[in-house]
């Protein structure tokens, strides 16, 4: 693929997740709601999935610095999404060593984003911005009439509930980018650095 090309892809890829991000493109998770299925995450998918690992890197970072100008939730949102994309990356990285199987791909990705994410997670909501994520855990344990538990219970409780949002948006992710990208492959023969 000429060079010019590349950079136009990964240019336009970028461009299309900035896109649907300021068009908001999310929609809540109804447990957590300021957790969103935002389909901007596809774009950076399937870049990482026919451009190849540097493109879909490059693609999510851009797109992290998009979410940053475009305004936050807080601080970390951003940096929590580019965490959640690069587990998903690194668990098709590792597939990809033994076979190129669509469900071994997506069963690793979710899996790698669940569990990288369910430690990253654990640390900001108990650890290091508890005074943002406990009150609106609290507000959330009310509407599911869970009684008063301990901070520390609300903030595993949070993270359950955190990595059944990740299993459900990463499956989302990673199967309509998958489908995206097999039609891309099918149809342009381009694509050289390809993951599939």
């Amino acid at each position: 693929m000429q060079k010019s090309l590349y950079v136009s892809l990964i240019a336009m890829f970028a461009a299309t997740s900035g896109a649907l991000t300021e068009m908001h493109v999310m929609f809540p998770f109804p447990l957590l709601p300021f957790l969103e299925f935002d389909m901007a995450e596809i774009p950076d998918m399937i870049a990482f999935l026919i451009l190849g690992p540097e493109a879909g890197i490059l693609v999510a970072t851009i797109h992290c610095i998009l979410l940053y100008t475009l305004g936050a939730f807080t601080i970390f949102s951003p940096l929590m999404k580019f965490f959640a994309e690069g587990s998903m990356f690194a668990g098709i990285l590792l597939a990809k060593r033994y076979t190129k199987r669509a469900s071994v791909l997506a069963a690793t990705s979710i899996t790698a984003r669940v569990v990288i994410m369910f430690f990253v997670t654990l640390m900001l909501y108990y650890v290091i911005m508890p005074d943002i994520y406990m009150p609106t855990a609290k507000l959330a344990m009310g509407i599911l009439h869970i009684s008063y538990l301990p901070p520390l219970y609300i903030a595993f409780l949070l993270v359950g509930l955190t990595s059944m949002f990740n299993v459900i948006a990463g499956a989302i992710t990673f199967f309509v980018s998958y489908a995206i990208a097999m039609r891309l492959l099918k149809s342009f023969k381009i694509f050289d650095k390809s993951l599939l």
